[in-house]
């Protein structure tokens, strides 16, 4: 989630210089060792911050998974979750840095920020996008995660010529969920492909 206020305090893409991390006060009371594992994984994705330390801090909110900062290099991230916080939500995060008013080298956007964030890595495969619409629950999102993440990469490179590549992108998950048996085509379907199919090989 992007916040554009002001900071009240203080692969496709396989990087590899490390970001310097910087934990706020609150977060460095807080953090696990394995949840400062996972921001330097995910940061050692994305080499175009490679260059500024960035900052992480805690949710204001506990009912806020993440918040991003992208003037101020600063993401936000709950650690009081039940589980721990997910590659995806950090990536998500992360994603608006690049963003505008952050670097501007992708679409600024909820939406856009869940598409690049799964494009990114297979790392941030592990829980659903919040704003991309997928027709699956938690639970069965592993089982199409690698399909949705390659009909992401597939929207990215249509958007060189079709800037409506996000309604693109709607018509062919709304293919691929309305499909029968979507992550286990039968055995002996000899069937054309569907475009969403194909957009998949």
């Amino acid at each position: 989630m992007f916040d554009g206020s002001t900071r009240p305090e203080v692969s496709c893409y396989r990087g590899t210089a490390m970001t310097q991390v910087k934990l706020t006060a609150p977060m460095a009371a807080v953090a696990t060792p394995e949840l400062v594992s996972r921001v330097e994984q995910a940061l050692a994705l994305f080499p175009e911050l490679s260059d500024e330390r960035v900052t992480v801090g805690v949710t204001a909110s506990r009912g806020v998974d993440g918040l991003a900062y992208p003037s101020e290099r600063l993401i936000r991230l709950n650690p009081y979750r039940r589980r721990m916080v997910t590659y995806f939500t950090i990536g998500h995060e992360l994603t608006h840095l690049v963003q505008t008013p952050g670097l501007g080298l992708i679409p600024s956007g909820e939406v856009q920020c869940d598409i690049w964030t799964l494009a990114r890595d297979p790392l941030f495969l592990d829980e659903k996008p919040c704003y991309l619409d997928i027709d699956c629950d938690g639970r069965s999102w592993r089982r199409h995660a690698g399909a949705v993440r390659k009909l992401c990469l597939n929207a990215i490179a249509v958007r060189e010529r079709n800037r409506r590549y996000i309604v693109w992108l709607r018509e062919q998950l709304a293919a691929y969920f309305n499909r029968p048996e979507p992550y286990q085509p039968g055995l002996f379907d000899d069937s054309r492909l569907t475009t969403a199919q194909q957009a998949l090989e």
